[in-house]
């Protein structure tokens, strides 16, 4: 297994190779395409700014992403459970998931204004149609047989919602929470681009401006790091939580 995980460094080792050929090569002025030694000493030289960007971003995904789940898991759950209320929303929810967050960024600049609230409120929608939707299909998953042996043993509503759908919905939950993550980083960063005067985003923007390339990838280095972060931590959860499921369904060999 360890030996597997370190099969997960080669394409990255691969592509600092191609980066370094690419510098000795001279393809593009040191101004443009820094070598990675000089991308390493940011890490050092402005790791104040690094890391202060860093963690606005961190900030405002999971504000954002904990708002969507709050508000988007149990809206899931009962759509799923209740055809009634998936006959009322259905078209609803397939129009506005289409909308790009990004595409609502002057909307939310004309009424929230600059600062972290447009930026919060974009992740929130990044964040809320996997969440909405993975959860609406973990409900449809689940067995009838299930349902029916809770009512025939005359289970409440609410102990079959609690007992039943909710544990038997949480893979695909977690499977949502995966992806809102990852849009909800996407949307902060592009974003702090635009709405905000700190962060990740905003970082590398001004980054751009003074002409400070290695300032730019030093960004998205951090970017992809603290994104393959998150995931790995909701996997490591989604693992603990769902332990039972071990073992039933099919994985890489």
């Amino acid at each position: 297994m360890p030996f597997r995980r370190a099969l997960g460094l080669l394409p990255l080792a691969l592509l600092l190779l191609a980066w370094e050929l690419a510098v000795q090569a001279k393809v593009y002025p040191p101004v443009l395409l820094p070598p990675p030694a000089k991308v390493l000493m940011v890490f050092v030289d402005d790791w104040d700014t690094v890391l202060g960007n860093a963690v606005a971003s961190i900030s405002r995904v999971a504000v954002g992403i904990s708002l969507a789940f709050l508000f988007a898991v149990p809206l899931g759950l009962m759509i799923g459970r209740y055809r009634l209320l998936d006959t009322m929303t259905d078209w609803s929810i397939q129009i506005f998931r289409s909308i790009p967050p990004i595409a609502l960024i002057p909307m939310a600049l004309l009424f929230l204004g600059i600062g972290d609230k447009p930026a919060i409120a974009l992740i929130f929608l990044a964040g809320t149609w996997p969440l909405l939707i993975n959860t609406i299909f973990g409900v449809r998953g689940i067995e009838r047989t299930l349902i029916k042996v809770a009512r025939a043993a005359r289970a409440s509503e609410f102990l079959v919602m609690k007992d039943i759908i909710l544990p038997a919905s949480l893979p695909a939950i977690f499977t949502g929470l995966r992806l809102a993550v990852g849009g909800g980083w996407l949307t902060v960063v592009t974003a702090e681009m635009i709405a905000v005067k700190s962060g990740l985003g905003y970082m590398i923007l001004n980054a751009q401006l003074t002409f400070r390339s290695d300032l730019i990838i030093a960004g998205i280095i951090v970017i992809g790091a603290i994104g393959l972060l998150a995931d790995q931590a909701v996997r490591m959860v989604r693992a603990h939580v769902c332990r039972w499921q071990e073992g039933l369904t099919a994985s890489p060999e």
